[in-house]
C-alpha cells in the first residue's frame, strides 16, 4: 500500500470511530455494559492501528502499544495554520486536568503522537482531538514531557526524523 503516514493516520481515525460508533457503542452505556464493550473495542483498536498505520506506512522498529507515546510519529501543525493553534496542556505530566495557563502551541513545538481522544469514551466518538506528548519546545522548555490535546483538524502526521521505515512486526 503506497500512502503517506498522514493519510494512514486519517484512515485509522475514521475507521476507529466508525467501528466503535456502529458496532461497539451501546445505548445507555453507563447503565448497561458500556465499559465491557469499550474494553473489547480497545483490543480491536490496537490491531487496527498496527494494520492501518504501522504496516500501511511501513514504519519499522519496536512496536509501541496504541495509547502510549509513539516515538516514530510526529504531530505538527498543518501548514495552513497561521503559526499557532489552540491546545489544552496537562497541568501535570499525564493527569486528567487540561487547564495549564499556556493555551496554544506554535510551529516550534515538537509533538509525539499518543492517541486520538474524545471526552466521553463510552458515547459516540469523533476522535476530535489528538493526544500527544510535547517532546521539544524552545519557547516553553518547562512543558517538555507534558501531554497536550489539540484538535485533529489542526494537525498533520509525519515520520519522526531518524525513525526507520521497513517491515513492522
Amino acid at each position: 500500500m503506497d500512502m503517506t503516514l498522514n493519510e494512514s493516520m486519517k484512515r485509522f481515525r475514521e475507521a476507529s470511530r466508525e467501528i466503535f460508533n456502529r458496532y461497539f457503542r451501546v445505548p445507555q452505556p453507563y447503565t448497561k455494559d458500556g465499559w465491557q464493550s469499550e474494553e473489547q473495542f480497545s483490543l480491536l483498536e490496537e490491531h487496527l492501528f498496527r494494520a492501518l498505520v504501522l504496516q500501511a506506512a511501513a514504519i519499522g522498529g519496536e512496536e509501541i502499544e496504541y495509547g502510549y507515546v509513539q516515538t516514530r510519529i510526529t504531530v505538527r501543525l498543518r501548514s495552513a495554520m497561521s503559526g499557532s493553534a489552540k491546545a489544552m496542556i496537562n497541568r501535570e505530566i499525564d493527569s486528567g486536568y487540561w487547564d495549564h495557563q499556556v493555551e496554544a502551541i506554535d510551529g516550534g513545538t515538537s509533538l509525539l503522537f499518543i492517541r486520538f481522544f474524545d471526552w466521553d469514551v463510552l458515547d459516540y466518538r469523533d476522535n476530535e482531538y489528538v493526544r500527544a506528548q510535547i517532546s521539544e519546545w524552545p519557547a516553553h522548555t518547562e512543558l517538555v514531557g507534558k501531554h497536550v490535546l489539540i484538535a485533529s483538524r489542526d494537525v498533520e502526521f509525519e515520520l519522526t526524523p531518524g525513525a526507520k521505515l521497513g517491515a513492522s512486526a
